[in-house]
């Protein structure tokens, strides 16, 4: 049960993730700091405060669209990899502000949430369902609508969008907060059922980077692409449970070894791949 929820919760994040680095090009290497935020968000209202939890997810989705438009701006300024170092360096400034700020967070220790704000694995498995069924709506009404239509315009050729007069500021500005709003919450999500957060648990690289190649192996910018790539995450799990024990930070090489490969075979993802092979094949039939 909880390798399957953490496939779901991987293909949830992974297509929030699209919706601004499929669907608008925001290459974003930080986006483990709106999970976060959203993740501090419930935990800290919960425990701390007992705060109700709609009210704990409306502070997260706040923050978490604030810090979304502060990197959208910034993504006006600043393309490629060096947004994605941006993004990187916001998330780093979260983790060691939660490391630091043991008032608030216990810092390393973690914020342990009371049982009455938690669920069971049985009740989480509903809610990631739900969810994954949601974001898979979401993004498809978002890539079929003007927002993502003008999104894939400007990512594939900004010079001349701007040239038709299309503005790709507050274009970019909604696809990331709506990227990092539906962050945040699985954010929430997923604090509610661990039970305790941790900075290195949800300001982690690892979570930013794979939700980055759930969705590059199974196809930036499709709507399917990242139901089909989690299978990386399956991947990784039987791959530390049979060497991890032996091999510390196997799981990371093979990342690696698949990374290399996609980009020498499937450079646009599977997705795009079995596309291109039945249009071959539709051709050649009609032929």
């Amino acid at each position: 049960m909880g390798l399957i929820l953490q496939i779901m919760l991987f293909i949830y994040l992974a297509q929030a993730w699209n919706i601004a680095g499929g669907f608008a090009g925001l290459f974003s290497l930080g986006h483990a700091a709106f999970f976060g935020l959203g993740a501090y968000a419930y935990a800290i209202g919960s425990a701390k405060y007992g705060l109700d939890p709609i009210v704990c997810f409306a502070i997260g989705i706040s923050l978490a669209a604030g810090l979304g438009v502060i990197t959208a701006i910034i993504s006006t300024r600043l393309s490629g990899m060096f947004f994605a170092m941006v993004t990187l360096g916001l998330n780093e400034i979260l983790l060691n502000l939660a490391s630091q700020l043991t008032w608030l967070t216990n810092g390393s220790a973690g914020t342990y949430l009371r049982k009455q704000f938690t669920v069971d694995a049985t009740t989480a498995y509903y809610i990631f369902l739900v969810l994954c069924i949601l974001i898979f709506i979401l993004a498809a009404l978002v890539r079929h609508s003007k927002l993502g239509t003008i999104c894939v315009a400007v990512k594939e050729n900004e010079a001349f969008a701007r040239a038709l007069g299309v503005n790709p500021a507050p274009w970019k500005i909604a696809a990331v907060v709506i990227s990092a709003v539906m962050t945040a919450i699985g954010g929430g999500f997923f604090a509610m059922y661990q039970g305790i957060v941790s900075p290195t648990m949800v300001f982690t690289f690892a979570i930013s980077i794979k939700m980055l190649i759930v969705t590059m192996i199974g196809g930036m910018g499709t709507l399917w692409g990242p139901l089909v790539g989690s299978f990386l995450v399956l991947f990784d799990e039987l791959v530390r449970a049979s060497l991890g024990a032996a091999f510390g930070g196997v799981s990371l090489i093979a990342y690696g070894a698949i990374l290399v490969f996609a980009a020498l075979f499937l450079p646009k993802g599977i997705m795009e791949a079995v596309r291109k092979h039945f249009l071959e094949r539709g051709s050649r039939h009609d032929r």
